[in-house]
């Protein structure tokens, strides 16, 4: 009872059965319309021009084949509803006011000279062309001069973290999707506000989606109360608008520019395992030190003063250099406003230059065309590709739709596994012992073309063999799935499988 009455006055709650009337009142208009006053005409006109406007578009095929698809079997709201949800450009304005800030030429200057080292110093052509590629499209330098640390447990990250957070002396960045109200949250909050007191440049930024049903409205103005300077990320509206699709997916907690954590887990209870929802959650995080960091000050920055029309001083956050590193370490960000999806490409180009192995964790298995044929290509030609998702989901919906794309992977040689005790949320890729990726960017349509993400490459770190002592704890606690297991559910849920899917690349 007590869990229901949660339900049904959250604001998520509310905000969805608004939005579900908006939208069945907004398709009752057009059918109306179209056959009562008998404009079905101009809506079959609009659909044939979205139908040539897809078309026409560089976006990925899957996604234009769904809207393709439902413009032509509905033409009477395929059209009106594509320019509601599927239109993924941004507005104009919003993308001058992101792309407004410009980098520095000193600090280019520094980032070219940190490259040419680190391309002299990668021996693996593969890997140095992954470096350069996502150099050239981020300006994100791969860093030597940085200490990795692995955290396979949120338990094990907030044990580490506090210690940090309260030696800060110069600022505290923090961005994450979710940030909660509980026991994790509260204890980093009472750090937050003292530094705050004590002239400490502490600023949050949250996503409104992520966090709808754990903070309370508005809960940005509370914090700038206590002196934190906040933002709450693309505020929900009570309205029809593709632009709710955008979301913050990013996780940075930045200390003074020399220390940031990372990874998969969010600022709250259950990714901490102080709340149980769907079973154990197994989730990582990372912790750097040194020269890297510094991009991490800059991802955060940019979209800092983008939302606030501001302009920070980058040249004073710069990180204390380190007399020693652990390999080379290159964190990037990606985001729907990038002419290609950057972190499905690092994804693929750590497939294809395989020669040995790859493994990989991910709550969600949803590839578009380009990751699938890669994971099978690498398979067929005798690479062991390995993927472990969730047992228990955390979504039923989506996880039909990862279990739908099982049969497929395994028979073209890709072995997945199940993790049985509960929840597996970390997103890390693991190649050969010699390269590895952990970040916030999931196997799926949303994290590669409409969130903002991240994800740090490790090029022969000793981390990296940390992330595959880790996997392989993670693979003993799973269940190995089998082609065939799809033909042995009833035919409803099958049905619902396929319609989920195949509209997956438009969820």
């Amino acid at each position: 009872m007590r869990k229901l009455f949660k339900v049904v006055t959250s604001r998520l709650f509310w905000s969805s059965i608004l939005f579900i009337f908006e939208f069945s009142l907004m398709v009752y208009l057009v059918v109306w319309a179209a056959y009562s006053k008998g404009y079905y005409f101009y809506f079959y006109f609009l659909s044939a021009i979205v139908v040539l406007l897809v078309m026409s578009r560089n976006e990925n095929p899957s996604y234009k084949m769904v809207w393709i698809a439902l413009s032509s079997l509905f033409p009477t709201v395929g059209g009106v509803l594509y320019l509601l949800f599927g239109n993924k450009k941004i507005g104009r304005l919003a993308q001058k006011k992101v792309k407004s800030y410009k980098i520095d030429p000193e600090t280019i200057s520094l980032d070219d000279q940190e490259m040419a080292k680190a391309l002299e110093s990668l021996k693996d052509g593969g890997d140095a062309r992954l470096c350069s590629y996502i150099y050239n499209m981020s300006h994100m330098p791969a860093c030597g001069g940085t200490k990795a640390k692995y955290f396979a447990s949120g338990e094990e990250f907030f044990k580490a973290l506090l210690p940090d957070l309260n030696k800060a002396e110069r600022f505290i960045f923090i961005e994450y999707f979710v940030i909660g109200l509980g026991s994790c949250w509260n204890t980093i909050l009472e750090v937050l506000k003292e530094k705050a007191a004590n002239g400490v440049d502490v600023r949050v930024i949250y996503d409104d989606m992520g966090s709808v049903n754990v903070l309370p409205i508005n809960y940005y103005r509370l914090l700038e109360s206590w002196g934190i300077h906040a933002i709450c990320f693309n505020p929900m509206r009570l309205h029809v608008n593709p632009r709710l699709n955008f979301r913050d997916h990013r996780k940075i907690l930045c200390i003074d520019g020399d220390v940031c954590y990372t990874g998969g887990l969010n600022l709250s209870d259950e990714y901490m395992n102080d709340e149980i929802r769907f079973g154990y959650w197994k989730d990582n995080a990372i912790r750097l030190e040194g020269t890297a960091v510094f991009n991490f000050t800059r991802m955060f920055v940019y979209i800092w003063d983008a939302l606030t029309n501001k302009k920070d001083e980058l040249e004073k956050m710069q990180p204390r250099p380190l007399s020693s590193g652990d390999g080379l370490i290159q964190p990037f960000g990606s985001n729907p406003l990038l002419d290609e999806p950057l972190g499905e490409n690092a994804y693929l180009q750590l497939i294809s230059n395989a020669k040995r192995y790859v493994w990989i964790t991910t709550p969600y298995l949803i590839p578009d065309d380009a990751m699938k044929a890669a994971l099978k290509l690498a398979a067929q030609s005798g690479i062991d590709i390995r993927i472990i998702t969730p047992y228990h989901p955390d979504k039923k919906q989506v996880h039909e739709v990862t279990r739908s794309n099982y049969d497929e992977l395994i028979r073209s040689g890709v072995k997945i596994y199940e993790f049985l005790p509960g929840f597996v949320h970390s997103k890390m890729f693991v190649s050969d012992d010699r390269i590895a990726i952990v970040g916030t960017t999931n196997l799926d349509y949303r994290s590669f073309f409409l969130h903002f993400e991240l994800s740090v490459v490790f090029y022969g770190s000793s981390l990296i063999e940390d992330v595959k002592q880790d996997y392989l704890k993670i693979e003993d606690l799973s269940r190995q799935q089998i082609a065939g297991s799809a033909s042995q559910i009833n035919p409803i849920r099958k049905c619902f499988r396929y319609f989920y899917k195949l509209f997956s690349p438009a969820l």
